[in-house]
């Protein structure tokens, strides 16, 4: 009570300055005009005021694209993807956010076969022409929380479960309804619910699918993570899959300037509610790199299980090009499933990125060799809003998997 009477006398007596001060103000300027008691914004100033405080979407990826795929003919692709979009400034927290999306072959399309558009003989190019609405979407922001209502870019952790498919130029969406919390100290909870998935063929898959990732960040250079994807898809049974899995991912100094990091990672996965398959598999991924000065060293091990040669570990929501290898054999896995030990060195100079890698593909039910594969690719930031590309992979096959080599070019504006 008697902090109070006091912070009551200090409030009064910062009043009773400033009234003094007007007063005085007032005594020097009596042809001044009183100042005009301001009128609260209204609802449509507001609306104008969120529309006109928006930020506008626009960007665009040239690329070529060389495929040689086992014994189909060479291929060449040389598309442009453009997006075009606006993002609404807030409205009483809400906020609204479209863009739509093209590509487009600059050199004639029969030049390489995509799905959706098979050129017979041709090796494909996953790249097929098309326009489509890529986002579409309300949001809501408050009380530490995020809403999201329609069609949306969903993206968690590596993109390993679930991922928007960054690498082909259309890119994956969900009809979604989500939601971001982080209220709590050092947790990050994010679920969605999955009415339908856009895939980067300009066609969709119905959906009635749970996904659930939380985090936890409280002891310092350690992060823990628990997931659930719980898939059902009514266009494509077979990958309706209930996955269950964590992983812990960090980083440590030694010697005073080898920065050193890891990823240790679990998850079991069975067969999903109107899957026609009947398995369970297992999925591990060890990861250990080691980072002096513009150097970085590592390697890992990835399996995808197998149940007995039935049914392999699958990840149909992934962006699955950056796992397994670049040449994209293994977007689908194998009923034996997949073991993946791979090695990498990396390169930093200024605004120069190069990194090459090496994988050890084999299946994990049985002892097939499938092939070794190399990949290399040099990045560069030209500036804030150009970047250039350069990537190569070569999978050399020891089994019934092509051989297939792809080189990459590309030139990407984003405003």
């Amino acid at each position: 009570m008697k902090n109070q009477k006091i912070i009551s006398k200090k409030v009064w007596s910062i009043c009773a300055i400033t009234s003094l001060l007007l007063m005085q103000t007032q005594s020097y300027s009596q042809d001044a005009e009183t100042p005009k008691e301001e009128e609260p914004i209204g609802y449509f100033e507001k609306l104008n005021t969120a529309l006109k405080s928006g930020k506008p979407i626009f960007n665009a990826k040239l690329r070529y694209e060389y495929a040689e795929v086992g014994s189909l003919d060479e291929a060449n692709a040389l598309t442009l993807r453009t997006r075009v979009g606006y993002e609404t400034g807030a409205f009483y927290n809400f906020k609204v956010l479209v863009d739509a999306e093209n590509t487009t072959s600059i050199i004639p399309d029969h030049n390489y076969s995509a799905p959706g558009q098979i050129v017979p003989g041709k090796s494909i190019i996953a790249d097929p022409e098309g326009s489509e609405i890529n986002q579409a979407f309300l949001s809501y922001q408050n009380y530490d929380t995020v809403l999201r209502f329609g069609r949306q870019r969903i993206v968690y952790d590596n993109a390993r479960f679930i991922g928007n498919v960054v690498w082909r130029q259309a890119e994956q969406t969900f009809d979604a309804i989500s939601l971001t919390n982080n209220s709590i100290d050092d947790w990050y909870l994010q679920y969605a619910y999955l009415s339908q998935i856009n895939r980067i063929f300009f066609t969709a898959w119905d959906s009635d699918s749970h996904i659930a990732n939380l985090s936890y960040t409280g002891i310092d250079n350690v992060k823990f993570v628990t997931y659930a994807y719980l898939l059902s898809f009514d266009s494509s049974p077979v990958n309706s899959a209930d996955t269950y899995g964590g992983y812990v991912d960090g980083n440590f100094t030694v010697f005073d300037d080898i920065l050193v990091k890891y990823r240790g990672e679990y998850a079991y996965q069975m067969d999903g509610r109107n899957s026609p398959l009947s398995y369970d598999a297992n999925y591990y991924h060890l990861k250990l790199t080691g980072t002096k000065k513009n150097f970085t060293v590592g390697g890992g091990y990835e399996v995808l299980g197998s149940d007995g040669g039935a049914a392999g570990f699958r990840t149909p929501l992934a962006t699955l090009h950056a796992f397994n290898g670049w040449a994209d054999n293994f977007l689908a896995t194998p009923a034996t499933g997949i073991q993946d030990i791979y090695a990498l060195v990396g390169y930093k100079y200024k605004k120069m990125n190069a990194t090459a890698l090496y994988h050890d593909l084999s299946s994990d039910d049985g002892d097939t060799k499938f092939g070794d594969e190399f990949n290399f690719v040099v990045t560069y930031k030209i500036n804030d809003n150009w970047s250039a590309l350069v990537k190569y992979a070569n999978f050399m096959s020891d089994s019934t998997f092509p051989d297939v080599q792809r080189v990459w070019l590309q030139l990407i504006f984003n405003l």
